[in-house]
């Protein structure tokens, strides 16, 4: 228990420093497309002294791999795209429906059983998320029908991600396939995204290698979580992170934390010991890998 709280809380973490510094970005000269590249290819630097386990997978094995890193891939280009045509706080609602879509999927494939606990808790945080982002503001909600669908396409994807990494997490150690889902999109993203790209300012190389260790740092304690919870579960802790990005906001950031938002941040904390799903077979999330693989056991405890 005390090794799932530690990956799980550091997944968290990690991911909240992210937007933080990417905003910090967005005040140079910086672009997005810039930011992914610069993110996948320093991710897939650091990744092997993170890890410190590397293998070749073998044909059939480096194709599931690389199936579920390109759909991180779709998501991250998706989410993109969609807040050149909507606001970010529409962008943060729809994306906020991406726990209830996992927990959904993972009750058909028989891994969770959710109950009303598990829907009404849900629904606190997800009230809880719409009340910390600024509706009345300039940065309203847009209804932009192709950004619309857009955003959609991508908590699909995102939803698929998350499933097919509880799979794979559960045949694999976590290690081996964050180490190369990042070298996988970084190849990706140097030969189909970088040839298009105008030279990277040279201010925003410092910021492009602390986004990128946060990135990996991120997917490492995300898939050890995956693999300990559950991907139902972990996505809806993941829910906390809007709240940890507004507080970290306010500290570092010097941004105003208004009375919804904390309100906002409360419900989501009040919310999340409720919305938990139960594990049908939680034995089998913690099985070594299987013998075929040719890959070790991992262990919850390094």
């Amino acid at each position: 228990m005390k090794a799932t709280s530690v990956w799980v809380m550091l997944a968290l973490l990690a991911a909240s420093i992210e937007p933080i510094l990417v905003k910090l970005g967005y005040r140079g000269a910086v672009t997005p497309l810039q930011l992914l590249l610069m993110k996948n290819v320093v991710g897939a630097t650091v990744i092997l002294p993170l890890t410190r386990h590397f293998r070749l997978p073998g044909v059939r094995d480096a194709g599931r791999i690389a199936s579920v890193s390109l759909l991180l891939l779709l998501t991250n280009g998706l989410t993109l795209y969609a807040l050149q045509r909507l606001t970010a706080v529409t962008v943060i609602t729809v994306v906020t429906t991406t726990p209830a879509l996992v927990a959904l999927a993972n009750q058909a494939l028989g891994r969770d059983r959710l109950g009303p606990r598990f829907w009404l808790g849900f629904g606190i945080c997800f009230a809880g998320i719409v009340l910390t982002v600024d509706a009345a503001g300039a940065d309203g909600y847009s209804l932009d029908p192709l950004g619309l669908g857009i955003i959609a396409l991508a908590v699909l994807s995102s939803t698929l991600y998350r499933v097919r990494m509880e799979e794979l997490t559960g045949r694999y150690d976590p290690r081996l396939v964050s180490t190369w889902v990042f070298w996988i999109n970084a190849a990706v993203a140097v030969l189909f995204l970088a040839p298009f790209l105008e030279p990277i300012p040279a201010e925003a190389l410092p910021l492009g290698l602390w986004i990128g260790l946060a990135a990996a740092l991120a997917n490492v304690a995300f898939l050890w979580a995956i693999k300990l919870v559950g991907s139902t579960n972990m996505s809806i802790f993941n829910l906390i992170q809007r709240p940890l990005v507004i507080v970290a906001a306010a500290l570092v950031l010097r941004e105003p934390l208004t009375l919804s938002q904390a309100l906002g941040v409360a419900m989501v904390l009040a919310g999340l010991p409720l919305a938990r799903a139960t594990r049908r077979n939680p034995a089998a999330q913690a099985t070594p890998d299987r013998p075929r693989s040719g890959l070790p056991a991992p262990s919850a405890t390094r």
